[in-house]
């Protein structure tokens, strides 16, 4: 394969898989094999209620400005994409739409609950683990200028490794749930909790879980190379360990969130390049591929964004831009946003180098997207979505470019 950039953890997921498996057969948990007892830190804690793991404020010397977009390579051309569906001797395998990307996979998913993981977006926990499985990504900001991730997918199957896991916001819980998922994170903003107690929320969290640390675990190297907050990690076996023990379903059936199509062509003006300015910290480049029909993702201004368990850089077939309403809230010390997902606003699908305007609705918390264009509804074109909720203020300024030229 070509191109494929291995970033080479895939040893240590091995050896944290092996941990945890004596683990859980001499009650012990993975931390406390690792680093000789348990933590007593606010990530921790067993202690119901209000609070948050941590800011993940950058420090002066480990924040990066957007850097220079003209040092992105043009060339995206020749790029892997992920395979689905094989071919046998004996003819072609039964095949069956995915729920969440429309694409045809050889298992029903119909019937699958998908996950919603909260995940560490700060350089320093770069690259993720996992993120490449993501069937739906959305980027929101949290304060400081930078943001977080939820990464959406049905296909957590056993001993992959998803992380770092963090904390969570109110409109991060909605965003999820308008996917209809079980979600994951560790910990909440007080916002958060009362979004997650009062919407009754399933949310599976490793802070405040007394048996977290048997789905749970933390990465030695990250910890030591980037902090204790941005070492939190979760594999698929331990999210269905987790919602087996706090009796969450994950054999929900998923209706489509979208109305997919394999021949989308958009009638819009061209978007082979959307640069997205979110702040001085974070810059997102979006760079189309007409060989893949994808976006390639870029971050932190030219950083291209990998998976650091496949090493595959992470691409979309389709991008959403939705504008919303943020503001800090007032009398939060920590400077965290109030961030409008429940209501209406104005945006942009992209798709095949094309793009068009959008208007979004959602009538309540738990409300899945509805999506329409001048002409009325539209079908997405089947593959794996980027949503990016951006803040209104941003719109019709250079600080989103759909359409960016390469000098």
């Amino acid at each position: 394969m070509k191109n494929k950039i291995k970033i080479g953890t895939g040893l240590t997921a091995l050896c944290l898989a092996l941990l945890m498996t004596v683990s859980l057969l001499s009650g012990c948990s993975v931390f406390e094999y690792v680093f000789g007892g348990e933590t007593t830190s606010a990530e921790g804690t067993v202690t119901p209620g209000p609070s948050d793991s941590g800011t993940g404020t950058p420090s002066s010397s480990s924040a990066e400005t957007g850097g220079d977009i003209t040092s992105v390579p043009a060339d995206t051309t020749d790029r892997i994409t992920e395979t689905f569906v094989s071919e046998t001797s004996s003819g072609p395998v039964v095949t069956y739409p995915d729920p969440l990307t429309g694409l045809p996979v050889t298992k029903d998913y119909s019937k699958v609950r998908p996950v919603a993981i909260a995940i560490d977006n700060l350089s320093s926990a770069a690259p993720q683990s996992g993120i490449s499985r993501a069937d739906i990504l959305i980027e929101c900001m949290v304060e400081s200028g930078i943001s977080r991730l939820i990464m959406i997918t049905n296909k957590y199957e056993g001993n992959e490794v998803y992380g770092p896991v963090r904390s969570v916001r109110d409109y991060m819980v909605s965003l999820s749930q308008a996917f209809g998922t079980l979600f994951v994170g560790a910990g909440y903003s007080p916002t958060g909790y009362s979004s997650i107690t009062e919407n009754k929320i399933e949310y599976i969290d490793g802070v405040h879980d007394r048996y977290a640390m048997s789905g749970f675990f933390r990465d030695p190297v990250r910890y030591e190379n980037s902090g204790y907050e941005h070492s939190l990690m979760i594999t698929g076996q331990g999210i269905k360990a987790l919602a087996a023990h706090n009796g969450f379903s994950l054999a929900d059936n998923v209706a489509e969130k979208f109305s997919f199509s394999n021949n989308v062509v958009l009638a819009g003006g061209d978007a082979t390049h959307a640069v997205l300015t979110y702040s001085s910290y974070q810059q997102v480049q979006l760079i189309y591929s007409k060989k893949e029909n994808a976006y390639y993702r870029y971050q932190y201004g030219t950083k291209a964004h990998i998976d650091a368990e496949s090493g595959y850089q992470l691409s979309f077939t389709n991008v959403f831009i939705l504008f919303a309403d943020q503001e800090k809230i007032e009398g939060d010390t920590e400077g965290r946003l109030s961030v409008g997902v429940v209501g209406s606003g104005t945006g942009y699908y992209l798709t095949g180098g094309k793009y068009i305007p959008i208007t979004w609705k959602r009538d309540t918390f738990t409300s899945s997207f509805v999506f329409s264009s001048d002409s009325g509804s539209f079908k997405v074109a089947a593959g794996k979505t980027f949503i990016t909720v951006v803040d209104s203020k941003l719109k019709d300024t250079s600080a989103i470019n759909l359409n960016y030229k390469l000098s």
